[in-house]
Formats: structure tokens, sequence, C-alpha cells
């Protein structure tokens, strides 16, 4: 009985995770057909009734790696890619790669953690390299914005649990933490929107001048209708899908996913707002 009861709780967070707010989508059905690819099941995407994900980790999914034509962003990306540590932390774990990769680039150091395994709390130092974690990104800059005891869903709000980030918090915690960040909510996801994304996503996986982290629903790939961050390292014109480096690599593999679908799961509320995506300044740190 306490073992069913276990299971509950960790699906109805799932469910909820990783943003905050109630999941919706817009004119979509589900669909109970189920294809055995990575990890786990994924399911036929409720927005174009096909399977729109493809894992990164197969014959395939590398073929399609090579021969993409907007892949920059990747090669640091996955370089400095760190999964989230828990259910709730995929805002914050997309956040961490963000800072680690920009500050890698403009050769910065991470503010030293007394959170390190190699902290000399006699001499006040760390001994050896080290970088943005979920611990530290915690620190005096975004104290006063995020809890992470709410977040992780210790703490209520007025009674209620909010775990996880929305989209307009991940990109302001950002720009507390000295990164240029822009957010954009997919408040429309007609033809002409998804045209415009495509460009985007050239001009920036093309080049290193940005980065792109993504807020979408996970029902574009499983049976969990609920928010997730991640960011995109790479853009395939050919099979018209993005490279997906999901922070969640418990549940996935890396995966690509089709742009349209990807579009139209960015196009469901979380809350009040819809999701979208950031673009950070890959160059600017401050």
């Amino acid at each position: 009985m306490k073992a069913k009861k276990l299971l509950g709780l960790l699906a109805l967070a799932v469910i909820v995770a990783c943003t905050s707010g109630n999941a919706s989508t817009t004119n979509a059905k589900a669909s109970p057909t189920v294809y055995d690819y990575g990890y786990e099941k994924y399911t036929v995407s409720p927005y174009s009734n096909t399977m729109a994900v493809l894992s990164y980790n197969t014959e395939s999914g590398i073929s399609r790696l090579n021969s993409s034509q907007y892949k920059a962003s990747f090669y640091n990306l996955s370089t400095h890619y760190s999964p989230q540590t828990n259910i709730l932390s995929c805002g914050v774990a997309s956040a961490v790669i963000m800072l680690n990769t920009v500050y890698a680039t403009l050769g910065k150091q991470p503010p030293i953690s007394k959170l390190g395994s190699f902290y000399n709390e006699q001499e006040n130092y760390i001994d050896g390299n080290f970088t943005w974690t979920e611990a530290n990104f915690f620190n005096d800059k975004v104290s006063g914005y995020l809890d992470p005891e709410i977040i992780y869903g210790r703490k209520q709000v007025d009674g209620k649990y909010v775990v996880g980030l929305t989209l307009d918090q991940l990109t302001q915690a950002l720009n507390l933490q000295g990164l240029q960040a822009n957010a954009t909510h997919v408040n429309t996801a007609n033809d002409a929107d998804i045209e415009a994304f495509r460009t985007l996503l050239k001009a920036t996986l093309g080049k290193t001048e940005s980065y792109m982290v993504v807020n979408y629903n996970l029902n574009v790939m499983s049976a969990l209708n609920g928010g997730h961050f991640s960011p995109i390292a790479a853009y395939d014109q050919a099979s018209d899908s993005v490279l997906i480096l999901d922070t969640w690599n418990a549940f996935a593999p890396w995966e690509w996913l089709k742009v349209y679908d990807l579009y139209k799961s960015m196009n469901t509320k979380d809350g009040d707002t819809y999701r979208g995506y950031v673009l950070v300044n890959a160059n600017k740190a401050s």
C-alpha cells in the first residue's frame, strides 16, 4: 500500500514538473499509439499525430547531427552539459548549462562555492577547478528572487505548491546572474510563426553568438502532461528537427524533435502565460 502511494506521489510530481502552473495544450488530442524508443516509450505527438521524436543515441540520430548545417551551438553546449539533479530542476539545470558555457567561452571564473568537494574551510579556498552547479546557482544574486524551498516543493505559497520555474523566472534569474537573456512567449502558432522560428533557429544555431533554451510541454513526446526546459543545440533542415539536450537524461536521451511539434508544444500555457524560449547572449557576462 505504501509503495502504491509513493508511486502516485511520484506520478503527480512528474505531471506538474518541471515548471509551475497548469499545463494545457492548444487543439491537441492525446494519442494512445506508443513506440519503443530510447530509455522509455515515446508517444505520437498530439500536435501532428506523428512520431515527432528520434533518440540522438541511435544510428539515425547521430547521422542527422553529422549532416546538420546548423550545429555551432552543439560543441560548446554539449561540453558543458549537466543533467538535472531532481525531477523539478530542469529550469535550473538549463540555467547552469548556460552559465558554464558562457563563462568558459569568455574565460570567466564561476563564484567559489563552499559546497565544492575541494573546499578547504581553514584556508578558505577551493583547490582545483570549480563550476556552476544547481547548488551555487542559488547565490546572493538570486536569493531575493528565487527560493529553492518553493521551487523544489518543500514550501508552499498561499497554501499551494508552486514548483519549478516559469519562463520569465528563468530569464530573470539568468539576467541577475550577469548574463544577457531575453524571453519570447509563443502566444500564437500559425504557419508564419513556425516559419519565422525556423529562420531564427538557423541564425542562432549556425553560429555561437547566442544560445537557446526552450520551454515546452512534454506531451509532445510522452504520456506526461507538464512543462519542461532544455537547451537546443542543432537544427537539421532536411528533417526539419532540432536536437534537444534533454536535461532529464534519466527519462530519455537527447532527442531530435520536429520543429512543428516543438513550436506547438511551446504554445501551451503555464498558469496564465504561454511557454516559449529564451535567447542567451553567448558573449556577455558581468
